[in-house]
């Protein structure tokens, strides 16, 4: 008689089979493969993206402009480049970049918004703010900065003296930066009502940017970013990333103020990510605030990748 085939003993090889090839699957799987990550490796490797904006010039912007065959730049902003104003200052060391001349514009103590919506005299800082001095440039009416620079140092007044003699109409560039003053002094960020309020930092931006670009649209307006800086503000060094002294971060100030930019026809370098971080700033700035010779070359090398001789 023929045997018969056992069919629970199949059914138990078989699964004997697919368990003996699970668990052999399971353990290939747990002991994984070497990547060669050393948890102990030092590295100082960017993994951050940059908000770098850049625009090109446009033949368009260019017509009817004359090249005299020199690059001049002209500084705007407080103590990046007013701190030192010499030729190892920041805008210096700019103008060799682009082997060509720079005219700093810059007040220490300035802001880039203004305290009060229209100028008092009672605050004569809001006179020498990113506004009044481009409205000023633009229109050739420095009477509001004559009268606020007036009770300033001798530095501000040679600087009105030497925006007076500048002509726009010879500028290439217009170069931006201003520090940390406007957050620490609490000022707002942006008005979502009114994009052009001065008493925001975003607005007072906008505004002087829209004046440049009308009156003198061959212009290349750079704007250089707030670096990583934390200077002492009530008793504790101020990370970027997560102190928030009443209208955001500097993170908010930073993508608020690219966010402005991308709506003109001026260009942003990322210096907060791409330069003076978080984690560098120690190399870069003098009691965490100021720019010392090695953070002019940082934000310099950053410059110079953008818009060196060689990028054109």
């Amino acid at each position: 008689m023929k045997k018969r085939i056992n069919g629970h003993l199949i059914f138990f090889a078989i699964v004997g089979v697919l368990f003996i090839f699970a668990f052999v699957r399971l353990w290939i799987w747990n002991k994984g493969e070497d990547s060669g990550y050393d948890p102990n490796e030092i590295t100082t490797e960017f993994d951050t993206e940059t908000m770098d904006y850049i625009l090109p010039m446009t033949a368009q912007r260019l017509e009817g402009h004359e090249d005299d065959g020199v690059t001049s730049l002209l500084c705007l902003g407080n103590s990046p480049f007013a701190v030192n104003k010499g030729e190892t200052g920041l805008a210096q060391t700019l103008a060799r970049v682009m082997d060509g001349v720079a005219y700093d514009g810059s007040f220490a103590n300035s802001f880039q918004s203004m305290k009060n919506a229209a100028y008092r005299a009672d605050y004569p800082v809001d006179g020498v703010s990113l506004y009044h001095v481009t409205k000023a440039l633009c229109s050739g009416d420095f009477s509001v900065m004559e009268e606020a620079v007036a009770s300033m140092d001798d530095t501000a007044k040679e600087t009105l003296k030497l925006l007076k003699t500048v002509d726009l109409s010879a500028i290439d560039m217009l170069v931006i930066m201003y520090d940390l003053s406007d957050y620490i002094d609490h000022r707002p960020v942006m008005d979502p009502n009114d994009p052009n309020n001065l008493v925001t930092w975003c607005g007072s931006l906008n505004a002087a940017l829209t004046m440049i670009e009308e009156a003198h649209p061959h212009i290349r307006t750079v704007i250089l970013s707030l670096p990583a800086s934390g200077k002492t503000i009530d008793d504790f060094y101020v990370d970027g990333d997560i102190h928030d002294l009443g209208n955001g971060t500097l993170v908010d100030y930073i993508n608020h103020e690219m966010n402005t930019i991308m709506g003109t026809t001026a260009s942003f370098i990322d210096l907060y990510y791409g330069a003076i971080t978080v984690d560098n700033r120690d190399q870069y700035l003098d009691n965490d605030y100021f720019l010392n010779e090695a953070g002019v070359q940082a934000i310099a090398e950053r410059f110079d990748k953008f818009f060196g001789e060689d990028e054109g």
